[in-house]
């Protein structure tokens, strides 16, 4: 949410909701024993102290995109960061077992319309923040989820990311549509082999009732995906759920939706008729078809 003025300028998205919201994440996935892929900018996940100290590289990224970058920058310039660093969120999730994956360096878009000049910056300034930060993430949830550079990507060490969605109005209208599936026996597709790259499937987004979603009530979410977990045990399917910590904060209800279906993936897991994987372990667990590439 970093180019949306009114987020940004806004009281929502502080350091005590952040705390708040990622207490609930970290509480839920431990007492339901999930395992999660974790996606984190990395600037976010480094904190104010180890992001000053490559300031320089901070500040040529933004000649690439000003107006991006112009929230973080007025934020560090004013000495008022607030909501803007969570390392303490990193540690505790990464303490829990979970995986920790790549959310690009500054959240900038690393699809291939972003100039390589940029990306190759967007790369220095992370390997040096995963230095500070004894991190080596090979997986990537790609920003705005649109994949790009991935030659380049490849290159630096990283070996999976979750596809896009199909793009498009009419993608969003039958998404919308789709929220109201109480008894959705829908399949997704496993992971695959695509150009010598591991591929997540897009996976589903948990709904954010915000705006038209906000008609979507939260009782008919949780139906749907209790119906979607009990088809993916039925027929040995695969269920990728996906959403944001900061869609916890900016639409409460969604806090009661991700408890409630957590709960239902732990008493699964409990009975032994789901297991839970990270991005990288599902890359393991099924064997992968190949798309688009040799093996």
């Amino acid at each position: 949410m970093a180019d949306q003025p009114a987020v940004i300028n806004g009281e929502a998205i502080s350091d005590a909701s952040l705390n708040e919201a990622y207490a609930l994440i970290a509480r839920t996935l431990g007492d339901n024993r999930i395992k999660a892929t974790c996606a984190f900018v990395t600037a976010f996940a480094a904190g104010e102290e180890a992001l000053r100290a490559n300031g320089d590289t901070l500040r040529l990224l933004a000649t690439h995109a000003p107006h991006w970058f112009s929230g973080i920058l007025s934020a560090i310039d004013s000495g008022r960061p607030e909501g803007w660093f969570g390392p303490s969120f990193y540690r505790t999730l990464r303490e829990d077992g979970h995986e920790m994956a790549w959310h690009g360096a500054t959240h900038l878009s690393l699809a291939d319309q972003t100039p390589h000049a940029a990306i190759q910056l967007e790369l220095e300034l992370a390997a040096r923040l995963f230095q500070a930060m004894g991190a080596t993430p090979r997986t990537i949830v790609f920003p705005r989820n649109v994949p790009g550079h991935l030659d380049t990507l490849r290159h630096a060490g990283f070996d999976t990311y979750r596809a896009r969605l199909p793009a498009g109005l009419g993608t969003k209208v039958k998404g919308l549509l789709g929220e109201w599936k109480v008894w959705d026996g829908g399949m997704q597709p496993t992971p695959s082999l695509q150009d010598g790259w591991h591929v997540s499937p897009a996976g589903l987004f948990l709904n954010w009732p915000s705006g038209v979603r906000a008609f979507v009530p939260v009782d008919v979410t949780v139906r749907r995906w209790k119906s979607l977990l009990r088809t993916a045990v039925r027929q040995g399917g695969y269920v990728h759920m996906w959403f944001h910590p900061h869609n916890l904060i900016t639409a409460p209800a969604m806090q009661v939706t991700f408890a409630e279906v957590m709960k239902e993936v732990g008493a699964l897991i409990r009975s032994g008729d789901m297991v839970s994987l990270t991005m990288a372990e599902a890359n393991d667990y099924y064997p992968a078809p190949v798309q688009g590439g040799t093996r």
